[in-house]
């Protein structure tokens, strides 16, 4: 295609200024909402991603086998403190920590409550994306911290003595008094429902689980990380006897959210495609048949029909790109407010919108919008092709004149 042919499509895109530009704002528009949606997605899928492998779940979890299905306490993994060292010392782990649970019955005063008893690794559950994340309290021997939504429903308050009351992992009777040291509210739901927090020494002695635990949370560096440290895991002496599991394959239904991001842009890509049809269709058809004297005056001077169908093929090109070069402007400013300010669900909804829980999860309602570098490519590409196609019906239409006939029109 020629320098000049060029300079006269683009000529020829603004005789119509408001049908070039009412083409333009259709096509702007929707890849606005294209970058827009895939943002907000892609960030509130990493909000659910960080909530998984953070708190609740972490990146890879070992286990006895069949304690997952059968959450039995006397299914635990026996000297775990070796094993939570030997881990935390392979390349690109961030941290692993031991936890014990168990259900148990609790008595603040004459009446009992059922609970789950959470013995943790205070210092590191306290960390950035642990089960007591935000939490800056140590947690001294003989003392609990409860679940905020247990403690209101129990009636426990700080310094207040509770009795435990359960079933130890040998068949005896596992009970002692514990002292109140706080009320908390951490990211998981089942925390603050059910949850009683205590040391993991505390919790193994309670239990009968001497240097056991239930499950061991890893936690890594990068995410790209996670296959190869599960591998290195399952090599390590013993850890053949246990199940080690990826986070995606300990909880599937949320992994279907985190997929469902590449839908729904693969949806709007589709109604950005359907605009860019309509508005270049319309406009080169339009544009065609005002010029059709022009193009027979260009057909009878010597011009090849090749040269005019390249010429509304250019049009239609500069359209498309012209259309999402506005549109990716409009996206970048919108993500780049929004990154900054962030927006709160949870603001729509008051109180009860911010309890919202899915699978013992707390929802994050809290959205920072993120677009990858490929996201407006996607756009400019698909619209830049369909643009092509739209113009071969005017271009085949304008090649095909007959110069006479279209010097009379």
């Amino acid at each position: 295609m020629t320098a000049s042919t060029v300079r006269i499509a683009w000529r020829n895109l603004w005789r119509n200024r408001r049908r070039t530009a009412l083409a333009l704002l259709a096509i702007g528009v929707g890849q606005w909402a294209l970058l827009a949606t895939q943002g907000l997605m892609r960030g509130y899928g990493d909000n659910i991603q960080n909530a998984i492998t953070g708190p609740m779940i972490g990146h890879i979890q070992i286990h006895r086998p069949a304690y997952r299905e059968e959450r039995a306490l006397d299914l635990a993994i026996d000297d775990s403190t070796e094993l939570v060292r030997i881990v935390r010392a392979l390349p690109n782990v961030a941290d692993a920590a031991a936890r014990v649970l168990a259900p148990v019955l609790i008595a603040p005063e004459s009446d009992a409550f059922i609970a789950v008893v959470m013995g943790v690794d205070v210092a590191s559950e306290s960390k950035p994306f642990g089960l007591l994340s935000g939490n800056t309290d140590s947690l001294p021997p003989g003392h609990v911290m409860v679940g905020y939504r247990l403690a209101r429903k129990t009636g426990a308050t700080v310094g207040q003595e509770i009795a435990i009351v359960g079933q130890a992992a040998d068949g005896s009777l596992a009970n002692d008094l514990f002292t109140v040291h706080s009320i908390i509210k951490g990211p998981v739901d089942q925390l603050n429902q059910m949850g009683v927090v205590m040391g993991l020494g505390d919790a193994q002695m309670l239990l009968a689980l001497p240097e056991q635990a239930h499950e061991i949370v890893i936690r890594v560096e990068q995410l790209g990380h996670v296959a190869g440290i599960l591998e290195a895991v399952k090599e390590l002496e013993g850890a053949q006897s246990l199940e080690i599991s990826h986070w995606r394959e300990l909880v599937p239904e949320l992994v279907m959210i985190i997929d469902m991001v590449d839908y729904a842009g693969y949806f709007i890509l589709g109604l950005v495609l359907v605009a860019a049809v309509a508005g270049i269709v319309n406009t080169l058809m339009m544009s065609t048949y005002e010029r059709m004297h022009e193009f027979g005056m260009l057909l009878a001077l010597g011009c090849r029909p090749g040269r005019i169908v390249r010429m509304i093929l250019a049009e239609a090109a500069f359209l498309g790109a012209l259309g999402v070069a506005v549109g990716t402007s409009l996206g970048y400013a919108f993500i780049a407010v929004t990154m900054r300010t962030g927006i709160n669900m949870a603001s729509w909804g008051g109180e009860e919108a911010s309890e919202i829980a899915y699978g013992g999860m707390r929802l994050p309602l809290e959205i920072i919008p993120r677009v990858e570098p490929f996201d407006p490519m996607l756009g400019l590409v698909a619209v830049v092709l369909v643009s092509l196609l739209s113009a071969a019906w005017p271009a085949l239409v304008a090649g095909r004149l007959d110069p006479m006939e279209a010097m009379r029109s």
